[in-house]
This record gives C-alpha cells, sequence and structure tokens, in this order.
C-alpha cells in the first residue's frame, strides 16, 4: 500500500551528467555540482561563481510473467507503460577566500519514481489474468527532493573537507488492490482498490566527505551519509468492489501513518590524472540492511459490512532487504581544448532477496557502460552523460510476499514469476563559471 519511490535498493546510481559519463564515480572529485551528493569535498575544486542547470530522464522498461496459470490459461506478461522519470541537479556555488567554497542545490535521487501497469478497473478481460499484478502494484508517482546547502574548505594543499545539510522532502503516491473477503483463494469481485498518499514535508539530512591528494596526480576520496527514517502521513482511500458495496458496505476513515528506514551509505574513490587524461575507480555501500519491513499504521479506518465493523490494523510488509554494493570505473581525455569525452562501467549487487521481490522496486543486480562528453565556449559548457543498464531477470518461485487482506485469511502469495528489466539514464548539464 506504501511501496514508495527510492541500485540496488531503491536507487539506481548515479546523479550528475560529468560523473555519469565516466562510470559515475564521483567520490574522489565530481568535477561539477553533483559533489553535493556524491562527495561535497569536491566542491573545494570548483573555481569562481559556478552555476548550473542540469535535466535528467530515466526510463526502466519492466516486465512481469506471473506463476502459474490464471483462469486455465497463461497469466499475460505485463509491462510498465510509464513515460521517462525527470530528475535534476542545479544549483550555485561560490568561490570565497581562504580556500573556502560554499553551495546550495537541488536535486533527487537517481531513481524511476513513475510505474504504470494495467489497472483491473480498465482491463477489457478478466482482472485476474489481464492485471495479474494487482495486488502488488497498479500504479505509483513518487517525489523525493534534496534541497541544501554545502561548504568546502581547502584545509591543506593536499586536503580538503566538506560537509551538506538538506531538508528532504518525500512524497509517495500508490494504487493497488486488496482483498475485500475473509476467505481464500482469488475472486476478483472482492477486489477492493486502495490509493496511498503519504508525505514527509522536511526531514534534516546530512553528508561529509574528505579528499586527499597524496602524491602528484593522485586523488583519494571518501564520503559518508546516515541512515534516515521516513515518517510520512497521509491517506488511505479503499474503493470497495461492487459486490460488497450493493449489500451495503462502506469505510470510514482515511487517515495513516507510513514507516520506514532508508540507509546508511558510504563510497571510496580514486582519480588519477597525467596530462590530458585520468582514471577513476570507486566502489560504494548502502545499507539496505536496515529495511526489514514498511509499517502502515491506519488511523480509525474501519469497514462496516453485514452490520459488522472491521477496524483495519497496522499492516507490516515485509522486505527483509540487505546491503548493496557497485564498483565502478571510468575515464576522461580532453580531446581538444574545448572538447573532453569520457566513458565508464560498473557493476551493481541487488539488495531485494527473490522472497520479497515485487514490482515496486525491480532492482536486480546489473551492470552498465556510459559514455559522456563536454563542449566547453568561453565559460561556458554543456555536459552530456548516458548510461545503458543491460536487461536482466529474475525468476521467483518461493515468494514470501503475501496480498493484504483486511480480514483474517489464508496466505496468498503474490511475488512468483518471471522479473525482466533494463535502464536508460540521460543526463543534459548547462553551466557557467564566472
Amino acid at each position: 500500500m506504501l511501496f514508495v519511490l527510492l541500485a540496488a535498493g531503491f536507487f539506481y546510481p548515479d546523479l550528475g551528467a560529468t560523473p555519469l559519463g565516466r562510470g559515475m564515480t564521483g567520490a574522489a572529485g565530481a568535477g561539477d555540482l553533483s559533489a553535493l551528493a556524491l562527495n561535497p569535498a569536491g566542491l573545494a575544486a570548483l573555481p569562481g561563481v559556478r552555476l548550473q542547470a542540469e535535466l535528467s530522464f530515466a526510463q526502466q522498461p519492466i516486465d512481469y510473467t506471473r506463476a502459474g496459470n490464471c483462469l486455465g490459461r497463461p497469466c499475460a506478461t505485463v509491462s510498465n507503460s510509464a513515460g521517462p522519470f525527470l530528475n535534476t541537479l542545479s544549483g550555485v556555488s561560490v568561490a570565497l577566500p581562504r580556500g573556502l567554497v560554499i553551495a546550495a542545490g537541488v536535486y533527487g535521487p537517481p531513481s524511476v519514481g513513475r510505474e504504470n501497469f494495467p489497472d483491473p478497473r480498465t482491463v477489457r478481460g478478466s482482472p485476474i489474468a489481464d492485471a495479474p499484478q494487482r495486488y502488488m502494484l497498479v500504479s505509483e508517482n513518487n517525489t523525493v527532493l534534496f534541497p541544501g546547502v554545502a561548504l568546502a574548505y581547502r584545509a591543506l594543499d593536499w586536503l580538503d573537507v566538506g560537509a551538506v545539510a538538506q531538508l528532504r522532502y518525500f512524497r509517495a503516491r500508490q494504487v493497488q488492490s486488496i482483498y475485500s473477503v475473509s476467505v481464500g483463494g482469488e475472486v476478483s469481485d472482492f477486489d477492493a482498490l486502495v490509493s496511498a498518499d503519504a508525505t514527509e514535508a522536511a526531514r534534516l539530512v546530512f553528508g561529509a566527505g574528505v579528499i586527499a591528494r597524496p602524491l602528484p596526480g593522485l586523488a583519494i576520496g571518501f564520503s559518508a551519509r546516515p541512515g534516515a527514517p521516513v515518517h510520512a502521513t497521509g491517506t488511505l482511500d479503499v474503493e470497495l468492489p461492487a459486490a460488497a458495496v450493493a449489500v451495503g458496505a462502506t469505510t470510514t476513515g482515511r487517515s495513516a501513518n507510513f514507516d520506514l528506514q532508508l540507509p546508511p551509505e558510504a563510497r571510496l574513490g580514486a582519480r588519477y590524472g597525467a596530462g590530458r587524461a585520468a582514471v577513476l575507480a570507486e566502489a560504494t555501500w548502502e545499507n539496505w540492511g536496515v529495511l526489514r519491513s514498511i509499517v502502515i499504521t491506519p488511523q480509525d479506518i474501519v469497514i462496516h459490512q453485514g452490520g459488522s465493523d472491521q477496524k483495519v490494523g497496522p499492516i507490516e510488509i515485509k522486505r527483509n532487504w540487505k546491503a548493496a554494493w557497485t564498483g565502478r570505473a571510468g575515464g576522461e581525455y580532453q580531446l581538444f581544448p574545448w572538447l573532453t569525452v569520457r566513458a565508464g562501467a560498473l557493476c551493481e549487487t541487488s539488495a531485494i532477496p527473490p522472497g520479497t521481490q515485487q514490482l515496486d522496486f525491480v532492482s536486480l543486480s546489473r551492470i552498465a557502460a556510459t559514455l559522456g562528453a563536454t563542449a566547453r565556449w568561453r565559460s561556458f559548457s554543456a555536459t552530456l552523460g548516458f548510461a545503458h543498464y543491460f536487461n536482466r531477470g529474475r525468476s521467483v518461485t518461493n515468494s514470501q510476499a503475501l496480498r493484504i487482506d483486511p480480514y483474517p485469511a489464508p496466505d496468498f502469495p503474490i511475488g512468483n514469476g518471471d522479473y525482466s528489466t533494463s535502464l536508460d539514464a540521460l543526463a543534459l548539464q548547462l553551466s557557467a563559471t564566472l
């Protein structure tokens, strides 16, 4: 009922047109305002006043074929029909005297926050056969933003330090089906549709990092962010099935709380530059093991049916995720005084065990190849970064993900089947250094 937006777990790596082109490396120096997300110590290398505007697009095809049969025939393969998801990483940095740089900017996490699958209310055939994913997800449209400020300081000729403080904004909207009777099995006439809308207006979050240059041409960077909980409030609207409405069933109340935990993360990277070329390597860790479950606590939501009242109690959606790792490598080369080209690759593990796999987050272990370039004219530059995550699949045969049933009913696994996904990310950045 709430499955929020948020490589592994909610995210794919990573932000910024410049890092995107070279395997998403930036812990040892991002080269632009993506340092706000990757390592704020990298801001210390930005000269003058830098203005940056960036727009990125991410599109994730997802196909799902439910295991078994639907009404005596194979279940339909359903696909994500949502278009590209837009994001930004924009802001300004100002180099001050004595090695200080202050920056302000806004970005969303690297993610795909919109998905659309067949809506059981609109399918031509049977919802069982033609919307077999409806108990996992019908649609979602989510937003997370990190507006904030950062400060970086060249403490020594060989050492930069930095920190960032942000007010995280979180909103998740999702639609899915639940089962509104206490019997087992699957009868779509007894499906109710639930729409969740949850918001956490502002939560203070932090990040910090260092970059050391122990040898000529060599930089080593480390950054970290603590985990942060989400405690959102909002509404759960229940659309009862026609069969229930016909016998006088109603619902009252619509408020609910939504709780989950986002992970701590750390990055360690190195950059070596000689002449017009540079190579970079990096490892990242996101401890999604802190996400054991998502808990929805309805506030006095009651189903009235057949002369009885059923208060909807807390709902715990098991996740039991684990830590995720990525290894990244890339390089850049100044081909002409006005043109720098980039390329890279990465390998990423999944945080999601097969047993709790659902359609809300299809973040499988995967590999990606990246390309990018920056063209400069006087104090202006345009940067393009592109990443393609190659198609990966997963077959789930022992799903622990269960249908949400407000009334006591036999367990109904919903995650068994075949999942397939890929991902393309494109970022365009315009900047000026004054």
